[in-house]
């Protein structure tokens, strides 16, 4: 019971967040089969060409390395789904070293300072964007975020969540999020 609501919580949170006028996008990886992203990794994506179009961000940073069940890493697979839907290959700085959160968002900062940008959304399912948030909090970073709506398909994603989120505040990777 306490997981099923702390997923719920977590979902809810996340979906609350709005984004702020920023210089790049970060979209957290997912699961991608070669070039095709898995739904919640479209989903993503789909969240970031808005808010690109929209000109809420100007660029990306796609963070996600090569999963061992994986041909590509998924920073490529976003790469290549955001340059088939307009974006300018410029525009798309990729972290394909990145295996976890803290990773993603430790190797987008050091991107976001070698290019120049001050100000990030970061763009993740609604279960995983408190945690990822607080993340980049304790790493100092001047982020807003956006929330992919996850499916009732993706709840058991939104309870491993919860795992996560209680094993990153136990190794003080982050604070918790309802101090975030």
């Amino acid at each position: 019971m306490f997981v099923r609501r702390f997923a719920q919580r977590l979902r809810i949170d996340g979906r609350r967040e709005r984004p702020i006028p920023s210089d790049v996008g970060i979209v957290l990886g997912a699961y991608t089969d070669g070039y095709n992203p898995s739904r919640p990794l479209l989903a993503r994506l789909k969240v970031g060409l808005h808010l690109y179009r929209l000109g809420i961000i100007r660029a990306f940073i796609v963070s996600g390395g090569r999963g061992v069940d994986e041909s590509v890493s998924e920073s490529s697979s976003m790469k290549r789904f955001l340059m088939l839907n307009g974006v300018p290959p410029e525009h798309v700085h990729e972290d394909d070293w990145s295996t976890n959160t803290w990773e993603n968002l430790k190797n987008s900062h050091v991107l976001m300072k070698r290019f120049g940008y001050g100000t990030a959304v970061i763009i993740t399912s609604d279960y995983h964007l408190p945690r990822a948030l607080a993340v980049a909090q304790t790493l100092g970073m001047r982020v807003s975020g956006c929330a992919a709506y996850s499916t009732r398909r993706e709840f058991k994603a939104a309870r491993r969540e919860v795992f996560a989120h209680i094993q990153y505040t136990l190794k003080g990777r982050e604070a918790p999020f309802w101090n975030a």
